[in-house]
């Protein structure tokens, strides 16, 4: 999944990707910053707390557009599964217990 999603991602999306820390996006900010106030430019700045966003996500949309971008089926139905229902019962000693 992570090569079919970094293959559409832009190169300065750091979130959540390997050898990328917010440490690098913070100083890139600072300079950008640093720039404006250097050449007396207006500067605007947009933060988003995405924290809830996934809650908010139309979940069948979501799944076409990971299937769009070309993230593996078996991925797409791991991903999807706790989200559809999905219960697991567990089988020990030749019983099974109730749905979890």
């Amino acid at each position: 999944m992570k090569d079919a999603v970094d293959a559409q991602l832009r190169d300065k999306q750091a979130g959540f990707r390997k050898d990328r820390s917010c440490t690098n996006q913070i100083a890139t900010l600072r300079i950008i910053v640093e720039q404006s106030v250097e050449r007396n430019s207006s500067l605007y700045i947009n933060f988003i707390d995405y924290e809830k966003t996934f809650d908010s996500v139309n979940r069948r949309t979501l799944w076409k557009l990971l299937r769009h971008y070309g993230v593996p089926e078996k991925i797409v139905t791991i991903i999807r599964n706790p989200y559809d229902g999905l219960q697991c019962k567990v089988v020990h000693g030749g019983q099974m217990t109730d749905a979890l």
